[in-house]
């Protein structure tokens, strides 16, 4: 054997074995260092010409041009499609729950004058010609954001300044900045256990409160821009069982290192590895039961109460919004207007 030819063999065989305990890893359930963590699937309450992504907050609606209606001119159909369109997502955003007692419809109803054209900034989201079908059409459909400097919390809050209201404390301006997500822990609301005709409802500004009746989430305790960036609450569904959310998977590195493994500069594996290292910390509390008359609001123990204010004094969990919320889903959805189902993907919207 040649001088060398050791040590290019044993480098090949360590890389080799490192390959394969990488690709191991890559096959072990994931632990997301970001937000969008594969264990959380969107939260999807579908309405008849539109639905609501309650995770990623976007607003869709959906109409329809047809040919035969529009003198077959594929123009005027489209035309037309996008004027229903238009119509719908305004229909569906009108039902959104602004809290436990009003949805945005009956808010205009109240002494505030509202405008839903002026809070709802809907765009372009497809445009499909359908023309395999006896009657072909078009088929368009818009997205509105409900978080964002453009969504519809931001365009609420602006407009109830101007109008306060006393059943609603608005959040106060901060010159704190928003942290990333990755910098902080994230609370999880299990609300997955509750009876099936006490489920938890989404809403723009729900609360969380205490069994002795403290609220300790509101629109007043938390910080207007954080608010504005992540909503009060992302709902999602998950399979994922309470102890999985709270475990922590070692990271590529870490398991390299203990398979004694130690890399130089020029050895390093590709790619971000502090990234890589980094894991998402949530914090999961399990939800007593779903409260107000729209099931909007969230009840939780004195324990976890205790705990929870003893962490937003230290990490803002709560003023910074960094609230997730499991939600279930009733087998066959709801009957009447809304229609609410699990959706395992986002149909290619996300």
């Amino acid at each position: 054997m040649k001088p060398n030819s050791y040590f290019k063999s044993d480098k090949t065989f360590r890389w080799k074995t490192i390959a394969c305990v990488i690709l191991f890893i890559l096959f072990l359930p994931a632990f997301s260092s970001s937000v969008e963590d594969d264990r959380f699937f969107p939260f999807i309450e579908k309405y008849a010409d539109g639905k609501i992504d309650w995770d990623s907050g976007i607003i869709y609606g959906t109409g329809r041009g047809y040919l035969h209606l529009n003198k077959n001119s594929q123009s005027l159909a489209l035309r037309a499609a996008q004027v229903v369109a238009a119509g719908n997502i305004l229909k569906v955003a009108s039902g959104v729950r602004l809290d436990d007692r009003r949805t945005l419809e009956a808010l205009g109803k109240d002494r505030v004058v509202i405008e839903l054209k002026a809070l709802v900034r809907y765009k372009l989201h497809k445009t499909e010609f359908i023309k395999d079908v006896r009657q072909p059409y078009y088929e368009v459909t818009l997205s509105a954001p409900i978080t964002g400097v453009e969504g519809l919390t931001s365009m609420l809050i602006t407009k109830l300044k101007t109008v306060p209201l006393d059943w609603l404390n608005l959040p106060k301006p901060s010159d704190e900045s928003v942290s990333g997500d990755d910098e902080k822990p994230w609370l999880v609301l299990d609300a997955r256990n509750l009876p099936k005709k006490g489920l938890v409802k989404p809403a723009i500004f729900p609360k969380i409160v205490s069994e002795t009746g403290e609220t300790l989430y509101e629109t007043s305790k938390v910080d207007e821009s954080a608010l504005v960036k992540r909503g009060m609450a992302r709902y999602v569904v998950s399979d994922e069982p309470k102890e999985g959310l709270t475990s922590q998977k070692k990271s590529v590195d870490q398991i390299l290192a203990e398979a004694g493994f130690l890399f130089l500069t020029d050895e390093a594996i590709a790619g971000d590895n502090e990234k890589r290292t980094r894991r998402k910390n949530y914090i999961v509390k399990d939800v007593k039961e779903a409260q107000g008359l729209m099931n909007t609001n969230l009840l939780i123990s004195d324990t976890d109460t205790r705990q929870l204010k003893s962490e937003d004094a230290s990490s803002r969990i709560l003023k910074q919004c960094r609230v997730i919320v499991i939600v279930s889903s009733p087998i066959g959805g709801v009957e009447g207007k809304i229609d609410t189902l699990l959706a395992k993907a986002s149909d290619g919207i996300r």
